[in-house]
């Protein structure tokens, strides 16, 4: 188990007295617990990078969600619905509402499997493309920013790192 609970040791409430000042500056919180925290600095990062992301293919009207079965399609045209929801962690009926929107602005669409015909496969359509491709390039943009903030090689250990982080498995 990833977060078993501690047991409880002593703790006593906190009188009226010891709460902090709530006109105080944010920078005067004491959060040094937190930070030392490595699922809150991710947490906070992610978020951070996500306003970006968000910023970035709003033009586009686009949601994060939206962008990465774009990106899928157009890397594995062809691909079911079932192997989407699959890869991107997401179910089954949430991700229909997705394509039909996405089939709705004409980004996508269905053709009917040649031997199974309830199976629909996904494919860009020449508009999904073109939107595709300018959101693309604006993304990249952020990413070579946030690698340029980073260093090629701390960029590297990032990678290396989220990629270890990635296969710990919640029990």
């Amino acid at each position: 188990m990833l977060c078993a609970p501690l047991p409880a040791h002593g703790t006593r409430p906190l009188s009226n007295t010891e709460f902090p000042d709530s006109s105080a500056p944010a920078e005067s919180i004491d959060q040094a617990r937190l930070t030392r925290l490595l699922g809150f600095r991710l947490t906070r990062t992610e978020l951070q990078i996500r306003r970006m992301f968000l910023e970035c293919v709003r033009d586009y009207d686009l949601k994060p969600v939206d962008f990465s079965v774009l990106v899928l399609v157009d890397a594995n045209s062809g691909v079911n619905q079932r192997q989407l929801a699959e890869v991107l962690d997401v179910s089954p009926p949430n991700l229909a509402i997705v394509i039909a929107r996405l089939i709705k602005r004409r980004l996508l669409r269905q053709v009917r499997g040649r031997q199974d015909r309830r199976m629909q496969h996904l494919h860009l359509t020449a508009t999904g493309k073109a939107l595709l491709d300018e959101a693309e390039a604006a993304v990249q943009r952020m990413e070579a920013q946030l690698l340029e903030a980073l260093g090629a090689s701390a960029g590297r250990s990032l990678l290396r790192a989220l990629d270890l982080l990635a296969r710990i498995e919640s029990t």
